[in-house]
C-alpha cells in the first residue's frame, strides 16, 4: 500500500508540473496587453522597464527556468500591485474556505442521506417530490440562483446582508452574515449533484440479492441503507473527489463574482482580466494541486474501501 501511494504521489507531482508548465507556455507565447497600455500611457522607456521587470527581454528557456526555480523554493512572485502572491492568496483563501467548507460538509451529509432515502423508497410520492426538487436544483445556473437569492433574501425579505466590508476582520458578525447566502448557493448546487448520483448508484443495489436476504432476515431500514451505501461507495468516491472538486472550482468563480466576495476565485478572475501572470500561474497551480489531490484521494480510497482493487 505504501508503495502504491508513493507511485501515485510521484505521478501526481508530474501531472501538476505538466499543467502549470503548459499554462506558463500559453501565457508566455501570447502578447501582453498591459505592455500596450504602458506604451500608450508612459512611452518607450516605461515599456522597456516593464519588460525587464517581467523578464520579457530574456529568451523563453531562461524565463521558464527562472520561473520554475522560484516555484521550487515556493517563491510565487509578486502581483502587478507589488504584493507577494503568497500573501495575496493567504488573505483570500480563508474567505473562500469560510463559505465553501460548511457548504461541502452539509451538502455531502444531506445529499448522500437524501439519495439513499429516496432510493430505498423509490416510486413513492415523497421520492418523486424530492427527485423533482433535486433535478430543479441541478439544472439551475449558479449565477441565476445567486442573483435570485439576493433579490429575495436581501431586497424583498431583508433577512441578511451580503456586502463584505474590508474594514472588518474575517470573523466579524457583519462579514460572517455575508457568507450565509454564498454558502447556501454552493450547498444547493453540490447537494443536487450528490443526491442525484447517490440515488442513481443506490438504485442499482436495492434489488440485489444481499438486500433481499437482509430484508428476509428482519434487518431494519438503517442497516439496509448502510449496506447499500457501502456497496455504492466506490463510484460515489469518484463523484465526490473528481466531479465534485471540478464543479466546486467553477462555482467559486461565479459565486464570488455575484456576491462580491474578496476570495481566491475573485483574485484569480481579476488576475485573468488584468493579465497578472504571477497570480494566474499561482491560481493554476492551486487548481492543479486540488484536482490532482482529489484524484490521489480517490485512488487511495478505492483500495481502502475495496481490498479487491489491485494496488498494482
Amino acid at each position: 500500500m505504501r508503495r502504491y501511494v508513493f507511485k501515485r504521489l510521484v505521478w501526481s507531482i508530474v501531472a501538476v508540473w505538466v499543467v502549470i508548465s503548459g499554462t506558463f507556455l500559453l501565457v508566455a507565447l501570447t502578447p501582453d496587453p498591459n505592455e500596450v497600455l504602458v506604451a500608450w500611457v508612459a512611452g518607450g522607456e516605461a515599456v522597456e522597464a516593464y519588460r525587464q521587470a517581467r523578464n520579457y527581454d530574456l529568451p523563453l528557456y531562461r524565463r521558464y527556468w527562472l520561473w520554475l526555480s522560484s516555484y521550487l523554493v515556493l517563491d510565487l512572485g509578486t502581483t502587478l500591485g507589488g504584493k507577494p502572491v503568497t500573501q495575496a492568496f493567504r488573505e483570500t483563501i480563508p474567505v473562500t474556505a469560510l463559505y465553501v467548507l460548511p457548504a461541502v460538509l452539509v451538502s455531502t451529509v444531506v445529499g448522500v442521506g437524501t439519495g439513499i432515502y429516496t432510493a430505498m423508497r423509490s416510486g413513492g410520492y415523497l421520492d418523486k417530490a424530492i427527485a423533482a426538487a433535486v433535478y430543479s436544483g441541478f439544472g439551475l445556473p449558479v449565477f441565476w440562483l445567486g442573483e435570485m437569492s439576493i433579490a429575495v433574501a436581501v431586497h424583498e425579505l431583508g433577512w441578511v446582508e451580503v456586502a463584505w466590508d474590508d474594514r472588518y476582520g474575517l470573523w466579524h458578525p457583519d462579514n460572517l452574515q455575508s457568507m450565509i447566502l454564498p454558502a447556501a448557493v454552493v450547498c444547493a448546487n453540490l447537494l443536487a449533484v450528490q443526491a442525484r448520483y447517490t440515488r442513481a448508484e443506490a438504485l442499482e443495489y436495492v434489488p440485489a440479492e444481499f438486500v433481499r436476504t437482509l430484508r428476509a432476515s428482519g434487518a431494519g431500514s438503517r442497516d439496509l441503507a448502510r449496506h447499500v451505501l457501502r456497496n455504492a461507495a466506490l463510484p460515489l468516491v469518484s463523484l465526490f473527489c473528481i466531479e465534485g472538486v471540478a464543479l466546486l472550482l467553477v462555482t467559486v468563480y461565479v459565486v464570488e463574482a455575484v456576491f462580491g466576495l474578496p476570495g481566491a476565485g475573485a483574485l484569480a478572475y481579476g488576475a485573468i482580466h488584468d493579465r497578472d501572470i504571477s497570480v494566474v500561474l499561482a491560481a493554476t497551480l492551486l487548481v492543479a494541486v486540488l484536482g490532482v489531490l482529489g484524484n490521489l484521494l480517490q485512488d487511495v480510497l478505492y483500495v481502502w474501501l475495496d481490498p479487491r482493487v489491485d494496488v498494482e
